[in-house]
């Protein structure tokens, strides 16, 4: 059979698997199926409206230094239009405060001068996919830092990763903090005015790639992968079962329970992969303050469940009524008890009378542990890649971000289509 027949299965419609299945198109595939639990494709590219104006659940914004992401918006003619996005740091009950102490500024410029030298030392940093992992790059990223005398980037780091919902830098491994906050993506980050957004949000770049792919199947949760008889593969889901010829999964793998080829070795290594439960809120406000502001004393791992941001999007109006807020799940609150959390803490900052509009929780940065990773994690990770014709994609291969998103489905798609 001529490959450009074959049928391809793409399981998960969010970033990864909109790029992949665009792709195979566009190299020729004339048979690819995405399959989406959800009513809507997209996952983490999560645009709201409320009352004309466009407003972000989920990524908010990118960076001049991701180009593959600024590829993708060449490609469908994506505008960058979206308001600006100013962050400013702040207590608990919105006073400003600095992100470092003016004592430790000298020691800051010297730790970030030194950062370059020390990162060219992680060859495995430059590659697209993760294998030959320097050991140091398992530790959690705190003691990463302590190994290197990073004291001030300790905390720079933590701030910016912590703030986002990928985690704490004292559990999860340097690796993943590296690879997502690389060198050029920490200078843009300290350097707000060059952040990006679109002004019919970030699903902009969902709708496009939606437009261009055939086959998308929407509602539709996979739940088993089996190989027939005929060497075929069959893709199970509450309404049909569908024979292809190639898989490739960029859903988060716990979702699938059961796929032909993998041992329980590999199933043992799925179900240790890490999530953070992220909480995105969206409420309805008589006033909202303006800008994007970051409460540094709750990026500790003590404060968990406490507001970490909060953001108006279009804060040039005035009276802006809708203002998002974002924290971290503490296990052992409901939703209600969590939500009663971030309202006591919107009225320290001078926010009463808060209505719900929206809540949506992610599973955020899947990973795996230091412990995890010296087994041989991304190891086996590479050694079942292509076994019965399926193909893994998705968050735990690329690493948290657009444009790592973005380039490892065109490295997949390159290497093994």
């Amino acid at each position: 059979m001529n490959r450009r027949e074959e049928r391809v299965a793409v399981i998960g419609g969010g970033l990864s698997g909109l790029v992949i299945a665009e792709g195979l198109q566009k190299k020729g595939y004339k048979h690819v199926t995405v399959f989406e639990k959800d009513s809507s494709a997209g996952g983490k590219l999560h645009t709201i409206w409320y009352k004309g104006r466009s407003y972000e659940m989920g990524a908010i914004f990118g960076l001049p230094s991701q180009k593959h992401l600024k590829a993708l918006m060449k490609t469908f003619n994506i505008k960058i239009d979206g308001p600006k996005l100013v962050r400013v740091n702040y207590d608990a009950y919105g006073n400003k405060i600095m992100q470092i102490p003016k004592d430790k500024l000298r020691d800051f410029v010297d730790e970030l001068d030194r950062l370059p030298e020390v990162l060219a030392e992680y060859k495995s940093l430059e590659c697209i996919s993760i294998h030959n992992l320097e050991p140091s790059l398992m530790l959690p990223f705190s003691q990463w830092c302590e190994l290197h005398g990073f004291a001030v980037l300790k905390t720079v780091y933590g701030h910016y990763f912590t703030s986002y919902g990928l985690g704490y830098i004292e559990e999860v491994p340097a690796l993943y903090v590296l690879r997502i906050l690389n060198y050029d993506n920490l200078m843009y980050f300290m350097d707000l005015p060059e952040f990006f957004t679109w002004k019919d949000g970030v699903s902009s770049l969902i709708e496009c790639l939606k437009g261009k792919i055939l086959d998308i199947r929407l509602g539709q949760k996979v739940t088993r992968i089996s190989k027939t008889a005929q060497g075929k593969l069959c893709v199970y889901t509450d309404f049909e079962e569908l024979e292809f010829d190639k898989v490739v999964i960029t859903s988060p793998l716990y979702e699938i329970s059961d796929v032909d080829g993998w041992d329980e070795e590999m199933k043992q290594l799925i179900n240790t992969i890490r999530y953070q439960d992220f909480h995105v809120y969206a409420f309805i406000v008589d006033k909202a303050p303006k800008g994007c502001g970051c409460i540094l004393e709750n990026l500790s791992i003590e404060n968990r469940g406490h507001i970490i941001i909060w953001n108006t999007r279009w804060d040039s109006l005035r009276n802006e009524e809708l203002i998002m807020v974002y924290a971290y799940g503490r296990a052992e609150c409901s939703n209600k008890e969590a939500l009663e959390i971030i309202k006591g803490d919107l009225s320290k900052l001078g926010i009463e009378s808060p209505r719900l509009y929206k809540h949506v929780v992610w599973q955020q940065c899947p990973h795996a542990d230091s412990g995890i990773l010296k087994r041989g994690f991304y190891e086996k990770m590479e050694e079942v890649q292509g076994k019965n014709n399926i193909f893994i994609a998705g968050e735990i291969m690329s690493t948290v971000s657009m444009e790592n998103s973005i380039r490892y489905s065109n490295y997949l798609i390159e290497k093994y289509f």
